[in-house]
């Protein structure tokens, strides 16, 4: 009996582990083109991989208000804390795409450097300038969204 239990457990344990979350994959082309994927890809390089975490589909979980059916206070304090976690993880991890998207930025694209007279020096186009601040634009509103969900969070836990 003791045996059964064990593995009722180890099968138990395996499938909530698989229902969690997902992971994905990060790759680069060799064209430079960063692509996403569930497996592996031939001939582009690993860049990093990400568990995804489910996030509660309703606008109401996520604005910190109890989900329908819980029972009791705790039960709606408990899934209301989930769901501000739930947010937590998912604008982190918004938060560092878009600082990745920042640093990816950083170099000129083809058109963007324009020759001085001379020929010996160059400058950046506007074009350049206004892409670093659309992504300056992208990380600061990922911080707010994160700082946001931290409040959600605090206001839950009073």
């Amino acid at each position: 009996m003791t045996t059964i239990n064990g593995i009722v457990a180890l099968v138990l344990a395996a499938g909530a582990g698989l229902a969690a979350a997902e992971t994905v994959y990060k790759y680069e082309r060799p064209d430079g083109k960063v692509i996403y994927s569930d497996s592996p890809v031939k001939g582009a390089k690993l860049i990093g991989q990400f568990e995804l975490v489910p996030t509660p589909s309703s606008p109401a979980v996520q604005r910190g208000a109890p989900p329908p059916g819980a029972d009791s206070a705790a039960d709606r304090r408990t899934m209301a804390l989930d769901s501000a976690d739930a947010r937590i993880k998912a604008a982190d991890q918004a938060l560092r795409d878009a600082l990745e998207r920042q640093q990816q930025a950083f170099e000129p694209l083809p058109g963007e450097r324009l020759g001085n007279a001379g020929g010996t020096t160059s400058r950046l186009t506007e074009a350049y300038f206004a892409r670093q601040q659309a992504a300056t634009a992208a990380v600061d509103a990922a911080r707010a969204e994160l700082d946001q969900a931290y409040r959600m969070r605090n206001e839950v836990r009073e």
